[in-house]
């Protein structure tokens, strides 16, 4: 048994266009959200493939550079990869 990314039947490939007059972090948000969950899901590597086209068919539907999604994808697995320095203190 495998698990795959599940949309919606009425899923549209609609987010804040790259020319809107929204902020950029507004736009980026939903590649964000859709890489981050490419990232972290536990799918094989076909599926992955699959999803990465359908994310980059999105951005280039809604006018979005594909190389920008590109970099983004760069660094959230770069960021998802790096080790963190974090130290626990408990308080007393």
């Amino acid at each position: 048994m495998s698990i795959n990314i599940y949309r919606k039947p009425t899923d549209t490939d609609t987010t804040i266009h790259y020319l809107s007059n929204h902020p950029l972090e507004q736009k980026m948000a939903a590649f964000r959200y859709h890489i981050n969950r490419l990232i972290t899901l536990p799918i094989t590597q076909e599926k992955k493939e699959i999803e990465w086209a359908t994310i980059q068919k999105t951005a280039k539907n809604n006018g979005f550079p594909i190389n920008m999604i590109e970099k983004l994808k760069e660094k959230l697995v770069h960021q998802r990869l790096k080790p963190t320095n974090h130290k626990w203190i408990p308080f007393t």
